[in-house]
């Protein structure tokens, strides 16, 4: 029996022969989807499922085939005869992110406001080739059930569908459907698409989400960092925005003071330039300290190292959930800035936050050491940052602007010129 992961590479091979993302992204699911339709006739042809887990199919594409089963009983009822469907697309898989997390909350948010927006909420997994999906989240405390896009399709009272879509899925969802999926999207009275812009780095150009224009003239974002959140940005993409910082209550876990705090150092799984020689100068010059890599983990364990660690790093966006958590649990986070997360370059005040890669290399021993030796300073750079989160984030803010989002109060708007020069080069 073909070994899948050959399959996957061998995908990955082949699909270089794309000129863009889309062609690749295309070639890829056919070779997967190939390989998984000859899975199935094989397990067919010996006339026993029991074959499936060994001979024929992958252990990702077994569980989600059973998980499909337990998805298809226990479809809601008030889902598929309602009028009004607000759906939100999650990634296929069931792994933790702060975006994932953040997708959860808000649709937690919205079903609070379901009695001013008439919406039922589902949460489906993506439309994807390999026809991957999952029936629980269970990285973080949540009381959701997954369902996949394709049970879509069974609301034939469907009328209106409100649709939050993560940013990276925009480029590829109009290849990933299925005709029928199109069909029914393009046949309702009202869909609105909303794309949830969570990492700048992750949302594509304009032009690499145009097809979703094929399925309705409805398309929005809500932007989760300050940073992006603007007009040029709104030009940019051409869509409607709304600010809708990521919010995360933090009320159930327990600071610790600087005196309890433990030498570790917990760091980010993101690749970076600096960050082999960041962790080398550590490990040699500050042994006292282990470190650890946050990685396959429940946001209950990585909020126990948060607690625990006396500093954390961050090497990926900076302004994220590497740096605040373990802040707002009494610690200090240290990364490096970048004006496409962080609300304001006075944050380069902070000696937490280095103005490069290579100042972070050179300097980030000698903070650790300066501050470990000085509780004071410790706990007043603590307190400090803290103020500057709590007045960029607050539950009641989050639940307005989830309030918002729910009634399409989107609070900028492209400009004209703008819109005339778009309807120019798509008329041309």
């Amino acid at each position: 029996m073909i070994n899948y992961r050959l399959i996957r590479l061998y995908a990955n091979v082949v699909a270089f022969r794309g000129r863009t993302k889309g062609e690749r992204r295309k070639i890829r699911g056919k070779i997967l989807q190939a390989y998984t339709d000859k899975a199935y006739t094989i397990a067919q042809f010996k006339g026993t499922e029991s074959s499936l887990p060994d001979r024929a199919l992958p252990a990702a594409v077994l569980e989600s085939r059973i998980f499909s089963r337990a998805q298809d009983i226990l479809f809601p009822r008030e889902v598929e005869t309602a009028e009004k469907i607000m759906v939100f697309v999650v990634p296929e898989h069931n792994e933790m992110s702060g975006g994932i997390f953040s997708m959860f909350s808000i649709a937690n948010q919205m079903r609070l406001f379901k009695s001013i927006h008439g919406y039922e909420i589902i949460m489906l997994t993506r439309p994807n080739p390999e026809c991957l999906t999952f029936l629980r989240q269970t990285c973080f405390r949540n009381a959701e059930t997954v369902f996949r896009f394709e049970q879509l399709l069974r609301c034939a009272n469907a009328r209106d569908i409100y649709m939050h879509l993560p940013e990276y899925a925009s480029e590829y969802l109009m290849w990933d459907l299925s005709d029928d999926a199109k069909n029914f999207l393009q046949n309702l009275d009202t869909l609105h698409i909303n794309l949830l812009n969570q990492n700048i780095w992750l949302m594509p150009e304009r032009e690499k989400f145009e097809s979703l224009f094929e399925l309705t003239d409805n398309v929005t974002q809500s932007v989760a960092h300050h940073a992006y959140f603007s007009q040029e940005y709104t030009d940019r993409y051409n869509i409607p925005s709304l600010l809708l910082p990521a919010y995360t209550d933090l009320g159930e876990y327990t600071p610790t003071d600087f005196k309890d705090k433990e030498n570790l150092i917990i760091y980010s799984l993101d690749d970076a330039p600096h960050k082999e020689q960041v962790l080398e100068r550590i490990s040699r010059e500050l042994p006292q300290y282990r470190l650890l890599e946050i990685r396959n983990i429940t946001f209950d364990k990585y909020m126990e190292y948060a607690t625990r660690c006396r500093f954390s790093i961050s090497f990926g966006e900076g302004f994220d959930g590497y740096v605040a958590q373990p802040i707002h649990m009494g610690g200090i986070g240290l990364t490096v800035y970048n004006d496409e997360f962080f609300p304001s370059d006075h944050f380069l005040n902070y000696r937490n936050i280095f103005k490069s890669a290579d100042d972070m290399v050179e300097n980030i021993v000698d903070t650790i050491r300066d501050l470990a030796a000085d509780g004071r300073a410790y706990t007043e750079l603590n307190r400090a940052f803290c103020a500057e989160y709590d007045m960029l984030y607050s539950i009641k803010e989050y639940r307005e602007q989830v309030k918002k989002l729910a009634l399409k109060q989107f609070e900028l708007l492209p400009t004209k010129d703008h819109e005339v020069r778009r309807n120019h080069v798509l008329a041309s």
